[in-house]
């Protein structure tokens, strides 16, 4: 009876840090539109059939995760170049690729390999600055590779990637090179025993048709030969995401348990921060999926994730990591040993000791776990249904953010490429989710007001004739078309419209636009989207609106200008923004735009009475910021507009203290235009 007792609290337990974990992960639902969410966005990022890599979002936002830690990592992978496993791969493929590659893996360690060269094209300046011959034969450096791809002054090398910090968010990005042929390396995986039918036969066929990466990195046991600098890892990142997507969610939320015990706990208690990664417990939870006989349920979630963090310690006890695809392959080598490896082990240890007590030490459990242990009656009045219960309001609020996350900053400028993304879409909207089925409607309209933006902004001949008037009236007629067509975000149409008749010199019908927008902000409950609030969520929903009319009149995004379509008085910000940061997108707040364009409107037409007005009111804006209108990542370019409304009003000591509030900002990316503005003042 005592047993039977004890086992009963334990699976209470369980559960309820099985219902804190998901909590914090997300419900199921939730995690899985996140991957659908992404998997969109693969589709619309990679329609341009001109671009030269195909750009894959990996990492553990891909994963489904939304941690603030949660890393964005971009594979870019060569559509021109193809890496074959042998000489017999190459006879089908090779009339049809520019870039024909060897993979030899005979003289390097495990999971990695050199690449041979037996054609290149020309225009690939990446690979062409990374031949090296070797005896007979020419090989691409891995070294000189990362070194071509490196884009920007903002860029470090982290390694195989380069790492760039844009906006308050870090990115990494990889470029790669694909290999449709599974590697003979990882062929155990393939013939593996599988227990509890995992991976499935489906997913294992699905894993090895795609092949496999190489990302340019040496083996670290082989970093002093001579073929170092030649070496690439063989990367499985496009298997893990499916094997992944295979989890249940109490597999799902084991994992993410211990990356939350990763950072939170393993990386603030050793000396070195870089030991262990979330690429380890990854491994560790795979490996305990494919040999573990028993099912993975909320009631044993304790257990499982103990099995889990037995299996890390027993690997640096021995020094001792196996890739999960290429065993023979040691993760840890020339990482985790001697002293390090020691004190590593003692922290692991210290914790297993402390058993379920050591999770107190994550601050994201600490308060849910706490009730749990001092007050355990609550997990006994709560029933199975109640653990697992997630109140409807919150589920849908969990799935409208999720919609809203979406990068609106694909820009295309051609209509081939319009015609593939609206066949994708077509394609897409057959889903039953009716939450998808938004997402994608949501990525379509900022596709097309985007490439709206273009055809009404973009520089047209300066000469006069039939010819340019046509075709500004067929590019104008487009653009209202696409414009009145699009169904979210219902003020971008009214932006896009502002700004082309301020560009156009219309100056009072931009002002009388202006107000109209304005109004509209003021006397309507909308959300800014870059600070959702969840009371305001959850009050909108409350109101009975679809997803798509919350979309189309509660949310307001931030108004993006592109190089081609910046107008006059950005031009310098754009520029440095481009030079600095590697991208070609200026995002300005809405607020902050529309009394930019309103002042530059009045100063054009001599209303210097009324500019002054929108002044005080801008300036009221940047000095009493709640963070409602104005985010974190964009204070540094509001900074700068109010310096230059300042400025061409005739306030130069104002401007100045503004542009040395931009230039002071830890995310202004435009730093040289904001100089040349302090410089153009001439009052220091």
């Amino acid at each position: 009876m005592a047993a039977s007792s004890v086992v009963d609290e334990l699976s209470l337990t369980s559960r309820g840090l099985y219902r804190t974990v998901s909590d914090i992960v997300g419900p199921e639902c939730i995690v899985v539109l996140r991957r659908q969410k992404w998997d969109i966005w693969n589709a619309f990022s990679n329609c341009d059939s001109y671009k030269k890599e195909t750009r894959v979002l990996s990492g553990s936002m891909a994963e489904g995760f939304d941690f603030k830690s949660s890393d964005s990592d971009f594979m870019y992978i060569d559509r021109n170049a193809i890496v074959f496993t042998g000489d017999s791969h190459i006879t089908t493929l090779m009339y049809n690729t520019p870039t024909i590659l060897i993979m030899e893996t005979e003289t390097v360690s495990p999971g990695f390999a050199v690449i041979r060269c037996l054609r290149y094209d020309q225009n690939n300046t990446i690979l062409k600055r990374s031949l090296v011959l070797r005896g007979t034969g020419v090989y691409i450096s891995s070294k000189h590779t990362r070194e071509s791809f490196m884009s920007t002054s903002m860029s470090t090398c982290h390694g195989p990637c380069q790492t760039r910090t844009i906006l308050g968010y870090d990115e990494d990005d990889a470029y790669t090179l694909r290999c449709p042929v599974w590697p003979k390396q990882a062929m155990s995986f393939v013939y593996r025993s599988r227990q509890q039918g995992w991976p499935s036969y489906d997913t294992l066929t699905q894993i090895c048709r795609d092949g496999c990466l190489l990302v340019p990195i040496n083996s670290k046991q082989q970093q002093y030969s001579d073929m170092a600098n030649l070496q690439w890892r063989i990367s499985f990142s496009l298997a893990e995401k499916k094997l992944v997507y295979s989890m249940n969610h109490c597999q799902f939320l084991c994992y993410g348990l211990s990356k939350l015990l990763l950072n939170e706990v393993l990386k603030k208690a050793s000396p070195n921060k870089d030991l262990l990664c979330s690429y380890f417990m990854k491994t560790a939870v795979f490996w305990e999926m494919s040999e573990d006989r028993s099912d993975w349920l909320d009631s044993n979630f304790l257990s499982k994730f103990w099995k889990v963090f037995c299996r890390l310690i027993r690997w640096v006890s021995i020094g001792y990591c196996p890739n999960f695809f290429i065993p023979e392959n040691n993760m840890f080598q020339g990482k985790i040993y001697g002293f390090t490896q020691i004190t590593l082990l003692d922290t692991l240890r210290d914790l297993y000791m402390d058993g379920y007590w050591s999770l107190l030490r994550c601050p994201s459990l600490h308060d849910s776990i706490s009730k749990l242990i001092t007050q355990p009656e609550i997990a006994y009045t709560l029933s199975c249904d109640e653990l697992e219960y997630v109140p409807l309001p919150m589920i849908e609020m969990h799935k409208l953010r999720v919609m809203l996350q979406f990068d609106g900053s694909i820009h295309v400028t051609k209509k081939e490429e319009i015609i593939k993304i609206l066949i994708k879409t077509l394609l897409m909207m057959k889903t039953d989710s009716a939450e998808l089925r938004c997402a994608v409607r949501i990525r379509i309209n900022h596709v097309l007001q985007a490439y709206a933006q273009n055809l009404f902004l973009s520089p047209k001949p300066t000469y006069f004739n039939k010819s340019r008037n046509r075709m500004m009236y067929n590019d104008y007629k487009a653009a209202k078309t696409i414009l009145c067509r699009t169904q979210t975000h219902f003020c971008m149409n009214y932006f896009i419209l502002i700004q082309q008749m301020y560009m156009t010199g219309n100056y009072h019908r931009a002002i009388e636009m202006i107000h109209y927008t304005r109004h509209k902000l003021q006397s309507q409950l909308y959300m800014y989207e870059w600070t959702l609030d969840d009371d305001i969520i959850l009050a909108v929903l409350q109101q009975g609106m679809s997803y798509d009319t919350v979309v189309k009149y509660s949310i307001v995004s931030d108004i993006n200008m592109y190089e081609n379509t910046v107008i006059e008085e950005l031009k310098l910000e754009c520029l440095a923004f481009t030079q600095t940061a590697g991208g070609c997108l200026l995002s300005i707040p809405p607020l902050v735009f529309l009394d930019f364009l309103l002042i530059l409107s009045y100063t054009r037409i001599s209303e210097n009475r009324r500019r002054y007005d929108i002044l005080d009111e801008l300036q009221t804006l940047l000095y009493h910021n709640d963070g409602h209108h104005i985010n974190t990542i964009h204070k540094a370019i509001s900074w700068e507009i109010l310096g230059i409304c300042q400025q061409l009003c005739g306030y130069l000591h104002g401007a100045y203290q503004s542009y040395i509030h931009a230039l002071d900002d830890e995310y202004n990316y435009f730093k040289k235009a904001t100089v040349a503005r302090i410089n153009s003042l001439g009052i220091y």
